[in-house]
């Protein structure tokens, strides 16, 4: 009979672990800590041709399940890069089964969370598709331990789960005796403890102040987008089609795109009457022609002169020229001036548009500081640093997610406040809309999926922009992740030259 290969078990428990834990609408925080220990495990006991083969099969098959989830496997480009991150994310265990299994010594246990930021960091800077892939972000709910990513960014919280599973598997190869895992033990709670108890300082004594304002982000009801779409069938046209909408009728495709638009702006003057002090729209729900732009805005600047109200607009401007549609956010100050029109830097592999110039406005207001960017925008940490670096207190994010993917966004968003010691509004239409404070703490929520009317109201921490470390060094904690792969690549690299000319290896035999 065929004997079994060793540990198969460990391999089936950290791939479940493992599809549970990517970060999606429906993922364990908990899995996220453990799967590694049994991967790390596998690779161990298996030869390392084969463990760490089966290990990256792990990995791909969760990024799959991930792709379909959130309806992106029918996206050419994104199953490419998605494939090279599989690739990636199965580097850290080859270093940790060809380099850290020959050292027994606690600095061995550094290698897997080194190099698994090293590769997250690298992932987010070259592939072009943002910080996807990042360990860290499955703990958008651990508070005490978010805080680190004021720091060294969500990169220092992948490192602390990814080196907790590290030391995990280090006293399991140990047998769990506390003799041979003491030091371990005791260093890595230390550690932990710091993070955590610092963490918790940071929660209790910066607090944010008590002052407020009072912020609305409003999306137009069903009815309105039914009664667009249905105006929009009957002239034959379709709002992906873009190129077909600016050719048609003008005044049939004006009066398709009217409902939505027309909703907005009567929830815009609601709100306003009700307190709120800032409006955000959500991305492109309305649509208007080029034509018409300025009398949409000419209508929102009347409700922010008479309310006293900044209003920021959002909308799929449809144009003449190719690509013939823009991503566009419009600022509306109390004047009834237009302070911006800022254009979506990163439009996602769905949107065939022109990137804007990647240049993130700020103004003054009474409020403090505002800045805006649109949805995929904010998974570019280095965009986001531009209002940090300005000073903004409140970022205003139109965005736009889909069923399987409504959650997401909204969790990172925990990351990029307090990242960047600002608070967030995010209207996501056709998703989860969040204010988020510097600290990461939700202050007011809204799922369009379970309200016939998504409208988010919170009261926002109006103060000056909270200065973190890691808006002024950046990604330097990666960056020295990266600088440590460096190390562990040339000691992997001596070590293999030690064993090819060690007496009988295979390079000393004539």
């Amino acid at each position: 009979m065929r004997a079994r290969p060793a540990g198969r078990w460990l391999w089936w428990a950290g791939t479940v672990l493992l599809v549970l834990a990517v970060h999606s609408n429906s993922h364990l925080a908990s899995a996220a800590w453990l799967f590694p220990v049994f991967l790390l495990r596998y690779a161990r006991l298996r030869p390392a041709r084969h463990g760490l083969l089966r290990v990256g099969y792990a990995l791909g098959l969760a990024q799959l399940v991930w792709l379909l989830s959130t309806g992106m496997v029918f996206v050419p480009s994104v199953l490419a890069v998605f494939a090279v991150l599989a690739v990636v994310q199965t580097l850290p265990f080859a270093a940790d089964r060809l380099v850290a299994a020959r050292s027994g010594s606690l600095g061995a246990t550094l290698v897997f969370p080194v190099v698994l930021v090293c590769g997250e960091y690298l992932f987010t800077q070259l592939a072009g598709f943002g910080d996807y892939g990042v360990l860290g972000f499955t703990q958008h709910g651990f508070l005490p331990l978010v805080q680190l990513a004021s720091v060294t960014g969500v990169y220092g919280v992948s490192f602390v789960v990814a080196w907790t599973a590290s030391v995990a598997h280090r006293s399991w190869q140990r047998g769990f005796r506390w003799r041979e895992i003491r030091r371990g033990t005791v260093v890595w709670a230390g550690v932990s403890a710091l993070v955590l108890g610092a963490g918790g300082v940071r929660l209790v004594c910066f607090a944010p102040t008590t002052e407020t304002v009072r912020v609305a982000g409003i999306s137009a009801g069903r009815a309105a987008e039914r009664a667009g779409e249905r105006a929009l069938h009957a002239a034959g046209q379709e709002l992906w089609r873009p190129r077909n909408l600016v050719r048609a009728d003008p005044r049939r495709v004006s009066a398709a795109l009217a409902p939505v638009a027309d909703d907005l702006v009567a929830a815009t003057d609601r709100e306003a009457r009700a307190g709120a002090r800032i409006v955000v729209w959500p991305e492109t729900q309305a649509g208007v022609l080029a034509d018409g732009q300025q009398r949409l805005l000419g209508r929102v600047a009347e409700i922010a002169r008479k309310r006293q109200v900044y209003v920021n607009t959002a909308f799929a401007l449809y144009t003449p020229q190719p690509p013939y549609v823009r991503n566009v956010a419009a600022l509306v100050t109390p004047a009834g001036k237009v302070a911006w029109t800022y254009d979506k830097a990163h439009p996602t592999p769905m949107e065939p548009m022109t990137p804007g110039k990647g240049v993130v406005p700020v103004i003054g207001s009474p409020y403090g500081r505002l800045a805006t960017a649109i949805c995929y925008d904010a998974d570019f940490p280095g965009l986001m640093r531009q209002a940090a670096g300005q000073g903004t207190a409140l970022i205003m994010v139109p965005a736009n997610d889909w069923a399987g993917f409504e959650s997401l966004h909204a969790q990172r968003a925990v990351f990029r406040s307090v990242e960047y010691g600002y608070a967030m509004v995010r209207q996501s239409v056709h998703g989860v809309a969040t204010a988020v404070d510097h600290q990461g703490r939700t202050r007011g929520m809204a799922d369009y999926f379970t309200a016939d009317r998504q409208t988010l109201v919170a009261e926002v921490p109006v103060q000056p922009r909270t200065d973190t470390l890691y808006s002024r060094t950046g990604d330097l904690f990666a960056l020295l992740c990266a600088g440590g792969t460096l190390l562990v690549v040339a000691l992997g690299v001596r070590g293999r030259r030690a064993r090819v000319g060690a007496p009988g290896a295979a390079g000393d035999r004539p």
